[in-house]
């Protein structure tokens, strides 16, 4: 197409030559006759000659050069960023077909940007969504592309210019090294590294080379496994808590047995001691398995919230009863109160009885002979709030933020005189979890300490 509108305005173009030659000829022609002495034409006909030659010259130029620039200001307005401009073609003759094929390859190239437009921010958009922290850096360690995932793992709150330098972006000297790595050897690495600034972050990172425009670069991407490493040691020590937990009693049990079976079972004065010995640890034992059970349970969401409309003062007067034994036997005094009287809530009812019952069973534990455990029930905004007070020994401040952990004791020994398990306060955690509500812990060495259960009234 292009070169036949090649040759047909070439063919045009040589007309016009002809023309413009023949309009000379007849300018000069009067002149050549008048030396010969020939009157050929006169002079007034000689002159409107020339005047239509022009004028048609002109209509001819025009004809040629406006639809042209038309098409060079189309051009124009397309390289500057206008896709949208186009040119009307006119007529049939090869400038309109010009006009048509401009038109013909702007819609083209106008629909290969869109599709690369499309495609980046497609690919843009699956970065962003990606939780993996992807990186893209160049020969001279300039970064070409970083995600969200990746300026969250490292900390970068302001935003990249492309083309920064790495080192002028984290001070991750790892994240350095590794790059550095996969520049000199041209092999993929996989590491885990931690990073320390600003906050200690546990990254699983796989370095690559990658093959940019500008020279060969690395292709980073990084998973943060913080959660997952933290999860691998609780597991860790709570294996081995529990192995300590169960090997304590059942050397106590074992220690006795073999003191029966050496001879002290036929001596009346020690043998019921021992024997009282086995029972008291088989019992803590049994405890301790309970309540492993019932954590387990709660945890893994196995057994089930089972609301049930629950009357809080009848509720506390049935579960508190059973505490006023030990609390007598311990010196404390131990009240309830319900704020107002019909107070009532959707609650598992053994559940509740559970949490209520070991932070009332601490309360006791912990507390000075002559002490008191207040517990109380009222309702705050949209939340049934239950507060256990002591007068008791209190909690040093260093130890508040993990005493709901798993077999975290303050005082060990005592725990332990105690026939404490060291699950009740992780127990009391879950069971406010699992009914979308709370607990929080105000405590002070020696002044006591105020534990407050928060549920959703409409729970």
């Amino acid at each position: 197409m292009l070169s036949f509108i090649r040759k047909r305005l070439a063919w045009k173009l040589t007309f016009g030559y002809l023309l413009v030659c023949s309009a000379v000829l007849i300018v000069v022609a009067p002149l050549i006759v008048r030396l010969l002495g020939i009157t050929l034409l006169p002079p007034v006909g000689t002159g409107l000659a020339v005047i239509l030659v022009l004028l048609a010259g002109l209509i001819f130029s025009l004809r040629v050069t406006r639809p042209l620039r038309r098409i060079t200001d189309a051009a124009r307005k397309f390289s500057g960023g206008d896709f949208d401009a186009r040119v009307r073609p006119r007529g049939e003759d090869e400038v309109a077909e010009l006009a048509r094929a401009f038109n013909q390859m702007a819609d083209q190239l106008n629909e290969k940007i869109r599709q690369v437009e499309t495609g980046r921010n497609q690919i843009q958009g699956i970065l962003e969504g990606m939780i993996e922290g992807v990186v893209v850096i160049g020969p001279s360690e300039e970064l070409l592309l970083i995600n969200s995932a990746a300026r969250e793992i490292l900390s970068i709150e302001h935003p990249v210019k492309p083309g920064s330098l790495l080192c002028e972006v984290t001070r991750a000297p790892e994240i350095q090294d590794l790059i550095r790595a996969v520049s000199e050897t041209g092999r993929p690495q996989l590491k885990e590294l931690t990073v320390y600034a600003p906050v200690e972050r546990i990254l699983r990172a796989q370095a690559a080379p990658y093959a940019a425009e500008s020279g060969p670069g690395v292709l980073l991407v990084m998973h943060e496994i913080t959660d997952i490493k933290r999860l691998e040691q609780l597991r860790r020590e709570f294996v081995a808590n529990v192995s300590h937990e169960l090997k304590t009693p059942l050397a106590a049990i074992r220690g006795s047995v073999e003191t029966l079976l050496d001879g002290a079972l036929q001596d009346p004065a020690h043998n019921r001691t021992f024997v009282k010995a086995i029972a008291e640890e088989s019992v803590r034992l049994d405890r301790l398995v309970d309540d492993l059970l019932t954590l387990a349970q709660i945890e893994s969401r196995q057994e089930l919230v089972r609301h049930e409309p629950i009357l809080i003062q009848t509720f506390l007067d049935q579960e508190l009863q059973r505490y006023l034994a030990v609390a007598q036997r311990a010196q404390v005094t131990l009240e309830w109160s319900v704020n107002p009287t019909s107070l009532s809530f959707l609650a598992d009812r053994r559940q509740l009885a559970q949490a209520i019952g070991n932070l009332t069973d601490n309360a006791i534990k912990y507390n000075h002979p002559e002490g008191t455990v207040r517990v109380q029930a009222f309702r705050q905004g949209t939340e049934i709030c239950f507060r256990v007070d002591d007068s008791g020994i209190g909690i040093p401040e260093v130890d508040l933020p993990r005493i709901f952990e798993r077999f975290y004791r303050v005082d060990k020994d005592r725990s332990r005189e105690t026939g404490g398990t060291g699950l009740g306060l992780a127990i009391v955690k879950h069971v406010a979890e699992s009914h979308g509500g709370s607990v929080q812990v105000i405590s002070r060495p020696g002044s006591g300490s105020c534990f407050i259960l928060r549920f959703p009234s409409a729970s």
